[in-house]
């Protein structure tokens, strides 16, 4: 294992990992305890995931806890075969009853964004750039706006911490930011709007939006990246005489993500750990700081293997039915998958709003060899060496997180130029550092004014 991905797996599972129980501890049998290799974290009465590295990717083992192992005429199933696996790292938690599923994702979201856990009501998230973070709304300070105001959005696993860490990432984007929000500019003011992306799905956070945007007689610019562009999109659906100027979207799954997929769910989760570790190694060896983002998708992706560890039966040789993305709403509502009720019920969006989008493509060089080896595993394009089997995500171009066939449609209606800005394909740029782009952040400059 390497110093890349334990300090980033060990991070998540210092966030995640609860304490064994005092006391009364569950137990696992003496002939289990005599048994070669056995674990002691696996006797003290808690659920588990175990993060495994086989061949080359990761891949998440759910451990039911020791008093269901110990279950008369019950055995315990081995999962890839008989070869012992490199463990990353385990993360123990209590064992979450099928009813208390929202609860759980509640606690990931407020792990996920701890600005969520000191609001009394969703509608409160809303915050404002000061010039050096996101800083609480006053009593009244949202009805004093007049002129136009621009509201940043954030996607899944994420915070709008997000903006601030990205943004700041690069001098053009510092610049950019100082110039947004510079009291005398095109903006009376920044603002960011913290939500939960899992426990809820993005009707219901646009509904919060627009709650919280009511009292404000301003204009509104909007920029969504990722999940946030549906956020806005709900958002423009569900307030028709929301005084909303222009919506601009980076990266967003407007016609969902194969990743949000319910056949896929298992593998997605895998592969979003897997994609995690080679960002880590590949900046490891570049010598650079991991990304911002990536800690935040470690901890989500870690955070929903716990949660869904058994119902997915994360490793099992014959999983449950994929359908438990159900279980998660805000994940239900990103499935790219010709059903998807709440996306065929979003478009078209109302007249009147400009709306824009870009993105790309991801291909990373093949001198890149962890981001290489894990990109061929997973996309399966023409032309390109194809791995078949459980590995295989996407089958089209995508940024690693979302395809890029549906970052520019609305439904029927597929955005062109210069309402669509193609990126093409790049081996540096990915859905989680789309703000460090020039590119991108010129395309922002030159359309927030």
């Amino acid at each position: 294992m390497t110093a890349a991905s334990q300090t980033l797996w060990a991070d998540a599972a210092g966030q995640l990992d609860v304490a064994a129980p005092a006391g009364d501890a569950v137990r696992a049998p003496i002939q289990q305890r005599r048994r070669r290799g056995f674990d002691a974290q696996a006797a003290d009465g808690r659920a588990a995931v175990r993060l495994v590295r086989d061949e080359g990717l990761l891949r998440w083992v759910y451990e039911p806890p020791a008093r269901a192992l110990a279950m008369p005429g019950r055995r315990a199933w081995r999962a890839f075969g008989t070869e012992p696996r490199e463990t990353v790292q385990r993360i123990a938690f209590p064992e979450q009853g099928a009813n208390r599923l929202t609860e759980a994702l509640q606690g990931l979201d407020r792990r996920l964004n701890p600005v969520l856990a000191a609001l009394a009501t969703p509608g409160q998230g809303l915050r404002r750039w000061n010039g050096q973070g996101w800083a609480p709304l006053a009593a009244g300070e949202l009805a004093a706006l007049t002129g136009r105001v621009l509201v940043l959005v954030h996607g899944t696993f994420s915070a709008s911490a997000m903006y601030a860490k990205e943004f700041t990432a690069t001098v053009d984007g510092q610049t950019l930011l100082q110039r947004l929000a510079d009291a005398s500019g095109s903006y009376a003011a920044v603002l960011a709007f913290d939500h939960p992306t899992l426990s809820v799905a993005p009707w219901l956070n646009a509904l919060a939006l627009r709650d919280a945007l009511g009292a404000c007689p301003a204009e509104f610019d909007f920029v969504g990246h990722s999940r946030g562009g549906l956020v806005i999109s709900w958002l423009l659906r569900l307030a028709p005489g929301l005084r909303a100027r222009q919506a601009l979207f980076v990266g967003s799954p407007l016609a969902g993500t194969s990743l949000a997929a319910p056949d896929k769910l298992r593998q997605a989760l895998d592969t979003l750990a897997s994609f995690a570790d080679a960002m880590a190694e590949t900046a490891l060896k570049a010598g650079k700081a991991a990304p911002p983002g990536l800690q935040p998708l470690a901890l989500g992706v870690a955070g929903l293997a716990c949660v869904l560890g058994k119902v997915l039966q994360l490793g099992a040789r014959t999983p449950l039915a994929d359908a438990a993305v159900g279980l998660v709403p805000g994940l239900l509502a990103q499935g790219r998958v010709n059903n998807n009720l709440e996306l065929a019920q979003l478009y078209p969006l109302p007249v009147g709003v400009e709306v824009r989008a870009i993105g790309g493509s991801f291909m990373p060089s093949e001198v890149n060899e962890p981001l290489w080896k894990f990109w061929k595993r997973v996309t399966n394009l023409k032309g390109q060496a194809m791995y078949y089997g459980a590995d295989l995500i996407f089958d089209q171009p995508n940024d690693l997180v979302v395809d890029s066939a549906a970052m520019n449609r609305l439904g029927d209606l597929t955005l062109a130029a210069p309402q669509w800005e193609d990126l093409g394909v790049s081996a540096e740029t990915h859905h989680t550092n789309y703000f460090q782009d020039l590119r991108v952040l010129s395309w922002l400059d030159g359309r927030l004014r």
